[in-house]
Order: structure tokens, then sequence, then C-alpha cells
């Protein structure tokens, strides 16, 4: 039922699941980050 391959392309799926979430909030935290310092910069 539970084959050696199996759980190695599960953990592989989970892996780029979870790496690929983490770059798109690490990409959405830079864009936010350099809206924030243009605002600032107009507003001086």
């Amino acid at each position: 039922m539970f084959s050696p391959m199996k759980l190695l392309v599960l953990a592989v799926i989970i892996g780029v699941v979870w790496f690929g979430f983490k770059a798109i909030s690490r990409r959405s935290k830079i864009r936010a980050d350099k809206a924030e310092a243009l605002a600032r910069d107009e507003e001086a």
C-alpha cells in the first residue's frame, strides 16, 4: 500500500509546495517594503 517511492514523491511534492509558499511570501514582503520606502520618499 505505502511503498517507499510513493512516500518519497509525496515528500518532494510537499517540499515544493512549502518552499513555493515561502518564496511567494518573501517576494510579497520585499514588494511591500519597497512600496513603503517609496511612500516615505514621496512624503519627504
